[in-house]
């Protein structure tokens, strides 16, 4: 059965300069040409309004939303105090990022496939119910889990591979025990936040697991993390469907960051996380791109 993609690189969404742009997609146009381009099946984002703005309300305040659209007549623009930008175009290019991720998850859903990659922009795990940050404006890999609840996958888990904590993601599920978020993550950059210590509130106790990681970590840790951290977690979850924030900016060569994973690195992760989707869900995940 093939991978299901889609693509949303939101060429209108961007700003000179600024490193997340539409220059992140020159390396995936080469998927649809190379050795695996058989094994792909591109999907169309899902375009209807109503169905995309009907998503983002499980998740998006009403006003944060009205803001986000409001904000284009007076862009181009910053949404917050650090560097999150707004093009005039930026609202229906997070719609539409919204849109990619769920024709993805919803294809998954109808059984046309088990696994599926969006490739969407901008991204969204910074973002929380009412507040957009780190480059990110609607929350898409939460919209994605709170629409697969709602068609009846109760327990969804969410794994966040991104060099940065997941804050915008954490926020929202936080108190929910029916979502288990897990956050690998290097300490002491921006957002400052997914200290071990932060593990959910209330009934949801238990299902947010943070693992802050120092500099220079690389493969070795991450695969030990893998077998000691996180699949113990999945295992004791039992997820009805698993998520995946896709962020590549823990690899060797980023400029920001320091982790230090290789590309085999990332590899042995991905088989491993759809091994536990395997094991628990049939099989069923989708990653999103974050970061």
């Amino acid at each position: 059965m093939n991978t299901v993609v889609c693509q949303i690189p939101s060429p209108a969404h961007a700003l000179p300069g600024h490193p997340e742009s539409p220059q992140r997609f020159r390396s995936f146009e080469s998927l649809l040409t190379g050795a695996f381009a058989s094994t792909l099946e591109l999907v169309e984002a899902i375009a209807d309004e109503q169905e995309r703005h009907a998503a983002i309300q499980r998740v998006h305040e009403d006003s944060y939303t009205g803001m986000i659209r409001d904000a284009m007549a007076r862009a181009p623009l910053f949404l917050d105090y650090g560097d999150t930008y707004a093009t005039p175009q930026s609202y229906e290019s997070a719609m539409a990022a919204v849109g990619g991720t769920l024709a993805v998850t919803q294809a998954i859903q109808h059984g046309n496939s088990l696994r599926g990659f969006a490739l969407v922009r901008p991204p969204g795990h910074h973002a929380n119910q009412n507040q957009a940050g780190g480059f990110c404006l609607f929350n898409n890999i939460a919209v994605a889990a709170r629409t697969m609840q709602n068609h009846g996958y109760a327990k969804v888990a969410i794994v966040d591979f991104d060099v940065h904590h997941g804050n915008g993601t954490q926020d929202i599920f936080y108190e929910d025990p029916s979502v288990l978020f897990i956050s690998t993550h290097q300490w002491g950059i921006y957002p400052g936040s997914g200290h071990k210590h932060e593990i959910g509130r209330d009934p949801a106790e238990g299902t947010t697991l943070n693992v802050p990681l120092p500099a220079y970590s690389g493969d070795r840790a991450f695969a030990s993390i893998y077998e000691r951290i996180i699949q113990p977690a999945l295992d004791r979850f039992k997820p009805d469907f698993m998520l995946v924030s896709a962020g590549f900016d823990a690899h060797w060569s980023d400029p920001l960051a320091n982790l230090q994973l290789s590309t085999t690195g990332y590899h042995a992760l991905a088989q491993k996380l759809a091994l536990s989707a395997e094991q628990h869900c049939g099989g069923k995940i989708a990653f999103v791109l974050d970061g």
